[in-house]
Protein backbone atom coordinates (compact mmCIF):
# COMPACT_ATOMS: atom_id res chain seq x y z
CA UNK A 1 0.00 0.00 0.00
CA UNK A 2 1.01 3.61 -0.57
CA UNK A 3 1.48 6.12 2.22
CA UNK A 4 -1.62 7.98 1.04
CA UNK A 5 -5.11 6.59 1.04
CA UNK A 6 -6.20 7.26 -2.54
CA UNK A 7 -9.87 7.47 -3.51
CA UNK A 8 -10.82 7.37 -7.19
CA UNK A 9 -14.16 9.09 -7.86
CA UNK A 10 -15.87 7.98 -11.08
CA UNK A 11 -18.89 10.03 -12.11
CA UNK A 12 -19.79 11.65 -15.42
CA UNK A 13 -21.26 14.75 -13.75
CA UNK A 14 -18.59 17.28 -12.78
CA UNK A 15 -20.73 18.83 -10.04
CA UNK A 16 -21.29 15.41 -8.45
CA UNK A 17 -17.59 14.56 -8.56
CA UNK A 18 -16.71 17.91 -7.01
CA UNK A 19 -19.28 17.42 -4.24
CA UNK A 20 -18.10 13.90 -3.41
CA UNK A 21 -14.43 14.93 -3.43
CA UNK A 22 -15.16 17.95 -1.22
CA UNK A 23 -17.06 15.86 1.31
CA UNK A 24 -14.43 13.13 1.44
CA UNK A 25 -11.50 15.50 1.76
CA UNK A 26 -13.29 17.53 4.44
CA UNK A 27 -13.00 14.50 6.67
CA UNK A 28 -9.26 14.16 6.10
CA UNK A 29 -6.87 11.36 5.36
CA UNK A 30 -7.72 10.86 1.70
CA UNK A 31 -6.28 11.94 -1.64
CA UNK A 32 -8.98 12.04 -4.32
CA UNK A 33 -8.55 11.58 -8.06
CA UNK A 34 -11.41 12.11 -10.50
CA UNK A 35 -12.55 10.27 -13.64
CA UNK A 36 -15.59 11.10 -15.74
CA UNK A 37 -15.41 7.95 -17.89
CA UNK A 38 -15.26 4.33 -16.88
CA UNK A 39 -13.42 3.49 -20.07
CA UNK A 40 -10.68 6.04 -19.36
CA UNK A 41 -10.34 4.63 -15.86
CA UNK A 42 -10.11 1.06 -17.16
CA UNK A 43 -7.40 2.05 -19.64
CA UNK A 44 -5.33 3.53 -16.81
CA UNK A 45 -6.19 0.89 -14.21
CA UNK A 46 -3.04 -1.21 -14.36
CA UNK A 47 -0.86 1.86 -13.87
CA UNK A 48 -2.78 3.28 -10.91
CA UNK A 49 -1.79 3.09 -7.27
CA UNK A 50 -3.99 0.90 -5.05
CA UNK A 51 -7.00 2.57 -3.47
CA UNK A 52 -10.74 2.67 -3.10
CA UNK A 53 -13.08 3.55 -5.95
CA UNK A 54 -16.39 5.39 -5.61
CA UNK A 55 -18.11 4.19 -8.78
CA UNK A 56 -21.29 5.52 -10.35
CA UNK A 57 -22.91 2.46 -11.91
CA UNK A 58 -24.75 4.52 -14.54
CA UNK A 59 -21.75 5.99 -16.35
CA UNK A 60 -22.29 6.74 -20.05
CA UNK A 61 -22.11 3.89 -22.52
CA UNK A 62 -22.30 1.16 -19.91
CA UNK A 63 -18.79 1.99 -18.75
CA UNK A 64 -19.87 1.90 -15.11
CA UNK A 65 -20.62 -1.81 -15.27
CA UNK A 66 -17.47 -2.39 -17.32
CA UNK A 67 -15.43 -0.65 -14.62
CA UNK A 68 -17.16 -2.69 -11.93
CA UNK A 69 -16.25 -5.96 -13.65
CA UNK A 70 -12.65 -4.81 -14.20
CA UNK A 71 -12.35 -3.90 -10.52
CA UNK A 72 -13.84 -7.21 -9.42
CA UNK A 73 -10.74 -8.90 -10.86
CA UNK A 74 -8.40 -6.64 -8.89
CA UNK A 75 -9.79 -6.76 -5.35
CA UNK A 76 -6.27 -7.15 -3.99
CA UNK A 77 -5.41 -3.63 -5.23
CA UNK A 78 -8.76 -1.84 -5.41
CA UNK A 79 -11.97 -1.93 -3.39
CA UNK A 80 -15.10 -0.29 -4.74
CA UNK A 81 -18.15 1.41 -3.35
CA UNK A 82 -20.87 1.34 -5.99
CA UNK A 83 -23.34 4.25 -6.05
CA UNK A 84 -26.39 4.67 -8.24
CA UNK A 85 -29.48 6.79 -8.64
CA UNK A 86 -31.49 4.08 -10.38
CA UNK A 87 -30.37 0.76 -8.94
CA UNK A 88 -32.68 -2.05 -7.91
CA UNK A 89 -32.14 -5.21 -5.90
CA UNK A 90 -30.67 -6.95 -8.93
CA UNK A 91 -28.06 -4.23 -9.33
CA UNK A 92 -27.13 -4.51 -5.64
CA UNK A 93 -26.75 -8.29 -5.94
CA UNK A 94 -24.57 -7.80 -9.02
CA UNK A 95 -22.39 -5.28 -7.19
CA UNK A 96 -21.87 -7.46 -4.11
CA UNK A 97 -21.06 -10.45 -6.33
CA UNK A 98 -18.41 -8.27 -7.98
CA UNK A 99 -16.81 -7.78 -4.53
CA UNK A 100 -18.18 -4.30 -3.88
CA UNK A 101 -17.66 -3.10 -0.31
CA UNK A 102 -21.04 -1.42 -0.36
CA UNK A 103 -23.91 -0.33 -2.60
CA UNK A 104 -25.34 3.14 -1.95
CA UNK A 105 -28.26 4.98 -3.51
CA UNK A 106 -27.93 8.60 -4.59
CA UNK A 107 -28.30 10.96 -2.92
CA UNK A 108 -26.47 9.36 -0.01
CA UNK A 109 -25.26 10.89 3.23
CA UNK A 110 -21.54 11.21 3.88
CA UNK A 111 -21.42 8.88 6.89
CA UNK A 112 -22.31 5.64 5.00
CA UNK A 113 -19.73 6.56 2.36
CA UNK A 114 -17.02 7.24 4.95
CA UNK A 115 -17.87 3.98 6.72
CA UNK A 116 -17.58 2.12 3.42
CA UNK A 117 -14.24 3.76 2.66
CA UNK A 118 -12.93 2.82 6.10
CA UNK A 119 -13.94 -0.79 5.46
CA UNK A 120 -12.46 -0.70 1.97
CA UNK A 121 -9.06 0.45 3.14
CA UNK A 122 -9.11 -2.02 6.03
CA UNK A 123 -9.68 -4.79 3.46
CA UNK A 124 -6.84 -3.51 1.27
CA UNK A 125 -4.39 -3.12 4.11
CA UNK A 126 -5.26 -6.18 6.22
CA UNK A 127 -7.09 -8.49 3.84
CA UNK A 128 -10.13 -8.90 6.09
CA UNK A 129 -13.14 -6.95 7.28
CA UNK A 130 -12.80 -5.14 10.64
CA UNK A 131 -13.17 -7.90 13.27
CA UNK A 132 -15.73 -6.02 15.34
CA UNK A 133 -17.99 -5.58 12.29
CA UNK A 134 -17.67 -9.26 11.39
CA UNK A 135 -18.53 -10.33 14.94
CA UNK A 136 -21.59 -8.08 14.98
CA UNK A 137 -22.76 -9.27 11.54
CA UNK A 138 -22.35 -12.94 12.48
CA UNK A 139 -24.19 -12.39 15.77
CA UNK A 140 -27.13 -10.88 13.87
CA UNK A 141 -27.25 -13.72 11.38
CA UNK A 142 -27.15 -16.24 14.22
CA UNK A 143 -30.52 -14.87 15.35
CA UNK A 144 -32.21 -16.25 12.21
CA UNK A 145 -34.27 -19.39 12.43
CA UNK A 146 -33.44 -22.12 9.93
CA UNK A 147 -36.39 -21.13 7.75
CA UNK A 148 -35.56 -17.41 7.93
CA UNK A 149 -31.94 -18.16 7.04
CA UNK A 150 -32.98 -20.19 3.99
CA UNK A 151 -35.35 -17.47 2.81
CA UNK A 152 -32.72 -14.77 3.34
CA UNK A 153 -30.05 -16.79 1.53
CA UNK A 154 -32.39 -17.19 -1.45
CA UNK A 155 -33.33 -13.49 -1.42
CA UNK A 156 -29.73 -12.34 -1.69
CA UNK A 157 -29.23 -14.51 -4.75
CA UNK A 158 -32.07 -12.68 -6.48
CA UNK A 159 -35.10 -14.93 -6.01
CA UNK A 160 -38.41 -13.09 -5.76
CA UNK A 161 -41.06 -13.76 -3.11
CA UNK A 162 -43.11 -15.64 -5.72
CA UNK A 163 -40.15 -17.81 -6.75
CA UNK A 164 -39.39 -18.52 -3.11
CA UNK A 165 -42.98 -19.54 -2.44
CA UNK A 166 -42.96 -22.01 -5.34
CA UNK A 167 -39.50 -23.42 -4.57
CA UNK A 168 -40.19 -23.86 -0.85
CA UNK A 169 -43.86 -24.83 -1.19
CA UNK A 170 -44.97 -21.93 0.97
CA UNK A 171 -47.86 -19.53 0.74
CA UNK A 172 -46.63 -16.16 -0.66
CA UNK A 173 -47.97 -14.42 2.42
CA UNK A 174 -45.90 -16.75 4.62
CA UNK A 175 -42.80 -15.81 2.63
CA UNK A 176 -43.52 -12.12 3.23
CA UNK A 177 -43.95 -12.74 6.95
CA UNK A 178 -40.72 -14.74 7.27
CA UNK A 179 -38.86 -12.18 5.17
CA UNK A 180 -40.03 -9.40 7.51
CA UNK A 181 -39.02 -11.48 10.54
CA UNK A 182 -35.58 -12.09 9.04
CA UNK A 183 -35.00 -8.37 8.53
CA UNK A 184 -36.17 -7.69 12.08
CA UNK A 185 -33.83 -10.36 13.46
CA UNK A 186 -30.96 -8.79 11.52
CA UNK A 187 -31.97 -5.34 12.78
CA UNK A 188 -31.96 -4.28 9.13
CA UNK A 189 -34.29 -1.48 7.91
CA UNK A 190 -34.14 -2.79 4.31
CA UNK A 191 -33.07 -5.78 2.26
CA UNK A 192 -30.04 -3.74 1.13
CA UNK A 193 -28.96 -3.24 4.75
CA UNK A 194 -29.43 -6.97 5.31
CA UNK A 195 -27.30 -7.74 2.26
CA UNK A 196 -24.57 -5.49 3.67
CA UNK A 197 -24.64 -7.52 6.88
CA UNK A 198 -24.34 -10.75 4.89
CA UNK A 199 -21.44 -9.35 2.86
CA UNK A 200 -19.52 -8.33 5.99
CA UNK A 201 -20.05 -11.78 7.51
CA UNK A 202 -19.29 -13.49 4.17
CA UNK A 203 -22.55 -15.38 4.61
CA UNK A 204 -23.35 -17.72 3.14
CA UNK A 205 -19.99 -18.34 1.53
CA UNK A 206 -21.59 -19.81 -1.57
CA UNK A 207 -23.51 -16.55 -2.17
CA UNK A 208 -20.25 -14.66 -2.58
CA UNK A 209 -18.80 -17.18 -5.03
Amino acid sequence: MTAHRIVYVLDDEAVVRASVVSLIQAHGGYECREYRSGHAFIEALDTLQPGCVVLDLQLDGGSGRAAMQALSQRADRFRMIVVTGFGDLGAAIEAFRASAVDFLHKPHEIRPLLDALARGFHLLERGVEPPELVADAKARIARLSALEAEIFARLITGETNQELARAMNLDPRAVQIHRARALAALDAPSILAAMRTAAIANWPETAAA
